[in-house]
């Protein structure tokens, strides 16, 4: 016959609430950080445009000029969404995450969009020229 013998040290570690809401705070942090991370990298890709768009601009006939002038002050314009919502991310509290969360996510969506549909029209204008 054989005996088992499993010591146990008798201390279990409990979960404070204390541990749980920090534990909480480091996940809406990371949440945050991730979240502003994206939204910073999609302005890059806009301020990449702006500039391919700026050499467009310097190259383009009259009649060209004024339809790229349009196109960049709209692109601007979502430079300036994509700042709100970096803002907004940024100055979050934790009650008003889930707004903040969805507003960014929708201006996310938004700015892809317009990218994509820029990139489409540069595309379809120049490459006739």
């Amino acid at each position: 016959m054989a005996v088992l013998v499993v010591a146990c040290s008798g201390k279990k570690e409990k979960e404070t609430p204390e541990d749980a809401m920090t534990e909480l705070k480091d996940s809406f942090e990371e949440e945050k950080k991730d979240l502003k991370y994206e939204l910073e990298e999609i302005k890059l890709d806009v301020e990449k445009e702006l500039d391919n768009l700026d050499d467009k601009i310097a190259e383009a006939t009259d009649q060209n000029k004024t339809l790229l002038e349009k196109m960049k002050a709209d692109l601007n314009e979502k430079a300036d969404d994509l700042d709100r919502a970096i803002d907004k991310v940024e100055n979050s509290t934790k009650q008003a995450w889930n707004d903040t969360r969805e507003f960014a996510a929708e201006t996310s969506e938004d700015v892809k969009s317009s990218l994509k549909d820029f990139g489409e029209k540069i595309k379809e204008k120049f490459s006739n020229s």
